[in-house]
């Protein structure tokens, strides 16, 4: 799509006998074809290939980082947001210049699992999470600086959308805080956006674009109908981008609270394929900084917490009520799931005790520091019917409450 609507009811796409989708051939309205959430679908395996040219490029990658991270001034211990991080080529090459903190956040669940396999097989320590830019799953004050790259901005069908993602990113910002917004250069795209081109994405897989502009000139859409060699038409999908002038991007910026707002140098990237660039033609760099007040911390009402010593029998000890004389698979699975059970009950905390050569000594150290003991010792101390009052007769004299007597 080169980057990463209309109506309310979306044409059907016909389908072959079967279910296998073709190509709607021509269309007199590519904007009523834009479902309002095209962005759900649209990054997959697909994309990986119809972009490739740019999102796949190595050495375009590292020049855009080495230029973003100039421009911030991060250092290598800033906590950074890659906000829209597509398959993570940006967050991964900060991680491999050394930069530790590094996480990355995007909508699409297939983009995301490649990033994770890939920050796998090189062994690098970065965190990718999937989640909606209008809500991001981070406390305020977290990051030093958010970069949304690779024209990933605009995908919303309203600017109100667009507003929600900035603000959501001052929010999450620490003060002085610093943001990269790295978008379509829309004041060019407009005059300058090809209508229709085709070109080839591998030896077996070309694709055919249509492009217009939306009714109220604010949008580009676009269409692109991916077609392989001998299967036929893989995908005719449509999607829509807002066009954002140097101007309007500021303006939503300085709406959002940020300042310090400054627009850079446009970028195009240098593209092996050099054909169709679409919305990646021409881009421009813009960044800002916010200045407000730490966000007050919420004092959580302290929680009242019972600590509470669970006397077990001692599997490695004889136990002659056994089947076998000895604590097996079973008891042992029983007991884990006790254990289980126990730590999901609110307002408790439970620590297990099971060997009874210490259980003297354990006890006299947790007289006082605990509310009182649960006593699932029920076939005796050291496993032996006859000392089973031993264990409430201990705890009697060492003054610990305790329930259970045998």
């Amino acid at each position: 799509m080169k980057g990463k609507a209309s109506n309310d009811k979306q044409p059907a796409k016909p389908k072959e006998p079967g279910g296998k989708q073709r190509s709607l051939g021509p269309v007199p309205n590519l904007e009523e074809y834009v479902a309002p959430d095209w962005w759900r679908s649209l990054f997959n395996s697909i994309y990986l290939k119809t972009d490739a040219d740019v999102v796949d490029d190595a050495e375009i990658t590292r020049k855009e980082v080495e230029l973003f991270a100039q421009i911030l001034g991060i250092s290598q211990d800033d906590r950074i947001l890659d906000l829209c991080c597509g398959q993570g080529r940006h967050s991964l090459e900060l991680t491999r210049r050394g930069f530790a903190n590094v996480e990355g956040m995007d909508r699409s669940h297939y983009l995301i699992q490649r990033a994770k396999s890939q920050a796998r097989k090189e062994a690098l320590s970065i965190r990718f999470r999937e989640g909606d830019a209008r809500k991001l799953p981070y406390p305020p004050d977290t990051f030093d600086a958010v970069m949304i790259l690779g024209n990933s901005f605009g995908y919303f069908e309203t600017p109100q959308d667009d507003l929600r993602v900035l603000k959501e990113v001052a929010r999450v910002l620490k003060p002085w805080g610093k943001l990269l917004v790295d978008i379509a250069d829309g004041e060019f795209l407009k005059d300058n956006f090809q209508p229709r081109s085709w070109e080839w994405i591998d030896p077996k897989n070309f694709v055919c674009r249509e492009r217009s502009l939306s009714l109220d000139k604010q949008r580009l859409i676009s269409r692109e109908v991916v077609t392989h060699t001998e299967k036929g038409v893989i995908v005719d999908q449509f999607y829509a981008e807002r066009l954002y002038t140097k101007e309007s991007i500021t303006d939503l910026l300085a709406k959002a609270g940020f300042g310090e707002i400054t627009v850079h140098s446009q970028i195009s990237p240098d593209s092996k394929r050099n054909q169709d660039l679409g919305m990646m033609q021409r881009r421009i760099i813009v960044s800002a900084q916010i200045r407000k007040e730490w966000t007050p911390a919420k004092k959580k009402p302290k929680e009242l917490v019972r600590n509470v010593a669970v006397v077990l029998g001692d599997p490695s000890k004889p136990d002659s009520l056994k089947p076998f004389g000895i604590f097996d698979d079973d008891d042992i699975y029983t007991l884990d799931q006790l254990k289980d059970a126990l730590r999901e009950l609110p307002g408790y905390k439970f620590t297990c005790y099971n060997s009874h050569s210490t259980f003297l000594g354990d006890m006299v150290r947790l007289k006082g520091k605990i509310d009182y003991v649960l006593n699932f010792c029920d076939e005796g101390f050291d496993n032996e019917a006859r000392k089973e009052l031993h264990v409430p007769a201990i705890l009697e004299a060492l003054g610990i409450p305790y329930t259970g007597a045998g």
